[in-house]
């Protein structure tokens, strides 16, 4: 199933474009996701646990940047993973591609994703996947807005901190529902005005 999401990043685009392409600073804002190594420039393992409908699901597996286009700011990943409980897998493609927008840069983000075992049964509905993918994202940006802004303050201090990265928790049960009912919500106001 193919999802759409997008969102900003208060960065010029070449910034952006630096920042996006740091994977291991990356991960930690990106709900439940994990760094577990660094294969090469390119290749990295870890894990993500997500939450599908009632049941978490943690997958383990493999990602790899397969096409980096820095002239059209496009880059072009393949994921594959395992569910740690031996409940099936799940591949995804992803493309991110960033352009200007206003003093800062948008970033769209187009996921075709395959769910096999088990774990595709709590997935069956594509509005579920496609409304958890958008409240990861949604989350993951404000969790880089704020890495963002940690940066530059740390750039500001004539000795710099060093700090590690901790993995970001995956989202609650309640954060989750509670998004998925707003946007529901949303949506049902949206039909009734038309």
């Amino acid at each position: 199933m193919k999802i759409e999401n997008s969102f900003n990043v208060d960065l010029s685009l070449e910034s952006a474009w630096t920042t996006l392409l740091d994977v291991p600073s990356l991960v930690p804002c990106m709900p439940g996701a994990e760094l577990l190594a660094i294969e090469d420039e390119r290749s990295y393992r870890g894990q993500v646990k997500v939450k599908l409908g009632p049941v978490s699901v943690a997958f383990r597996g493999r990602a790899r940047l397969v096409e980096v286009d820095e002239a059209q700011h496009l880059v072009r990943a393949i994921a594959s993973g395992k569910e740690e409980k031996g409940r099936g897998s799940a591949q995804a493609e992803v493309t991110f591609r960033l352009s200007p927008d206003g003093s800062g840069t948008r970033v769209n983000v187009v996921s075709d994703i395959a769910l096999a075992g088990s774990v595709a049964q709590y997935g069956r509905a594509q509005s579920v996947i496609a409304d958890v993918s958008q409240v990861m994202i949604d989350t993951f940006a404000q969790n880089l807005s704020r890495h963002i802004e940690s940066t530059r303050l740390e750039a500001s201090v004539t000795v710099p901190v060093a700090r590690p990265a901790a993995p970001a928790p995956a989202i609650s049960v309640f954060a989750l529902l509670l998004a998925l009912v707003r946007r529901w919500c949303t949506r049902f106001k949206e039909k009734r005005h038309q």
